[in-house]
């Protein structure tokens, strides 16, 4: 234990964020394929874009759970879950329209976080395991606008308790600019919901970018959700975490996609960066998954998996698999098993068109069946739909400014657990793993930075010094003012058979909000 001094008082400020109970990183070493199929939205034929998908090798574009399930192997780690986990991945756009695929830095994670709250009438709720079959899409892959208010990144994480699900489905979406030499910098995840352009990635992210996506977590009890694949879920009002809205009081996993890119590898050069899917903006950012886990074994691991820290392998449950990296597709489809899906190319594969919006954008001219067979799908066409509008610049600064400052977030009380008092806080650590002084040190984070030691400097007004630890999600800021503080704490489209429908970052370069990890709500330190 141990107090803040300053002028003979005492001052810890514990905030408190949404409760939250264990959770863990499903790591993806490797990647099954990169191909047009998408078994959801383009069921039976070809897709309009191109995919990065994880999971098991089964994965085709009429993919039940039944046949993920019978798949000879994964590329995610645990060898018990043939779950597919799909998105679009990003090019980069020469000047000239050439498109080559940015890398990924590998593994691909699945946050299952176990968040609790409460339902529309204000009775508590238990996570419930995904059954087997379900599936369900975040994001929207024509989106090319924005309906959100405010700075983009926003150092305001919650709750948006007077906004539609459609908007909160936007703060699902995170791109975090990865600077690792500069950890007061760090972003929180899901705090920004466009894609920068490429001359301030250029010159603020030197270690790449890591595209974010959260998924709905409360549900209605269906499978499915119609031809949009959404209906039968709804965010909570802190979007990972709080209560439900009414019609979907049943709680699931809060399920998160986090991918890091190589955008580093192109700096310096003429061009821009675009989705898969023909997006410049990052609005359209979107991914799509159907559960397919051993019988009983999921159910197991929200029980068991208690692990407050994230770290799979702690698990019990789990098994592992031996060369998830090396497992690739069963049955690519003859008409993509040519197609080139890396690059160079000219074109976008499924001859996407780069469209901005505002106005939503068209279909991807591949969604119709055809193939370019890894042939030229045409010189990339960069199309306004309606009236021109760019990403907002508010937000990030171009090449000739300095780089943005720090993000100070707001931690809100919780909604549910009373405020008490505490003159003191006993450090457990952090939810990253990095201990406090004398402490032996917890499990390393999940994609952890060189190592970095700079702390924060004085704050304004009159705290003098601030520094930041969690217990499990509960996130403390130890704050040095010069008066007393009171420590708070509490903080195709085709049918379906049913079952196919402030010490900023201290030990890590980046922040995420996500819970234990990821934090909703109060400062990542990582």
């Amino acid at each position: 234990m141990y107090r803040s001094i300053a002028n003979g008082a005492a001052a810890i400020l514990a905030l408190y964020v949404p409760a939250t109970n264990a959770f863990w990183r499903l790591e993806c070493s490797g990647t099954v394929g990169m191909a047009r199929i998408d078994p959801l939205m383009d069921f039976g034929g070809l897709s309009g874009h191109v995919h990065t998908i994880k999971g098991g090798s089964a994965f085709t574009s009429t993919s039940t759970a039944d046949d993920l399930l019978k798949s000879k192997c994964q590329s995610c780690d645990v060898a018990q879950d043939k779950s597919a986990y799909w998105t679009p991945p990003l090019y980069f756009m020469a000047d000239d329209g050439t498109m080559t695929l940015v890398p990924e830095k590998p593994p691909f994670k699945a946050y299952y976080e176990l968040d609790t709250g409460l339902t529309s009438d204000g009775k508590p709720q238990t996570v419930e395991a995904f059954p087997k079959g379900f599936q369900m899409i975040s994001g929207t892959n024509t989106r090319r606008n924005t309906t959100l208010s405010g700075p983009d990144p926003s150092k305001h994480l919650g709750p948006f308790p007077d906004e539609n699900n459609s908007q909160r489905e936007e703060r699902a979406i995170g791109f975090n600019c990865l600077n690792y030499a500069n950890p007061s910098l760090a972003e929180n995840a899901l705090s920004r919901h466009h894609l920068p352009e490429k001359s301030w990635i250029d010159s603020n992210c030197p270690d790449g970018i890591r595209l974010e996506l959260g998924f709905p977590s409360c549900w209605n009890g269906e499978m499915d959700g119609g031809d949009e694949h959404k209906s039968h879920v709804a965010f909570p009002h802190w979007i990972k975490a709080g209560d439900c809205p009414p019609g979907f009081d049943k709680r699931l996993p809060f399920l998160m996609y986090e991918m890091i890119v190589k955008t580093e590898k192109f700096i310096g050069q003429s061009g821009k960066f675009v989705l898969g899917n023909g997006d410049p903006t990052g609005y359209g950012y979107h991914g799509d998954f159907i559960a397919a886990w051993d019988e009983g074994v999921l159910e197991q691991a929200v029980e068991q998996c208690t692990d407050k820290r994230g770290e799979m392998r702690l698990c019990p449950v789990f098994e592992y698999t031996d060369k998830p990296a090396s497992c690739t597709l069963e049955n690519l489809p003859s008409e993509l098993k040519d197609e080139n899906t890396e690059g160079p190319l000219q074109g976008l594969p499924g001859g996407c068109e780069v469209e901005y919006g505002p106005d939503p954008a068209s279909k991807c001219k591949g969604a119709t069946g055809s193939s370019s067979g890894g042939k030229s799908a045409g010189k990339s066409v960069e199309k306004f739909v309606g009236k021109p509008e760019q990403v907002p610049a508010e937000g990030y600064s171009s090449p000739a400014e300095p780089a943005p400052a720090p993000i100070e977030n707001e931690l809100p009380a919780a909604p549910q657990k009373a405020a008490v008092v505490a003159p003191e806080v006993e450090d457990k650590g952090d939810d990253n793993g990095a201990p406090p002084p004398q402490l032996p040190p917890a499990a390393p984070a999940t994609t952890p930075p060189p190592s970095a030691d700079s702390a924060v400097a004085g704050q304004a007004g009159n705290i003098i010094t601030t520094s930041l630890h969690t217990d499990g999600r509960v996130v403390y800021e130890k704050v040095v003012v010069t008066q007393e503080v009171t420590v708070t704490e509490g903080g195709v489209k085709a049918k379906r058979t049913p079952e196919a429908k402030a010490e900023h970052v201290k030990r890590h370069g980046h922040r995420h909000h996500h819970p234990m990890q990821h934090g909703v709500g109060g400062r990542r330190m990582k």
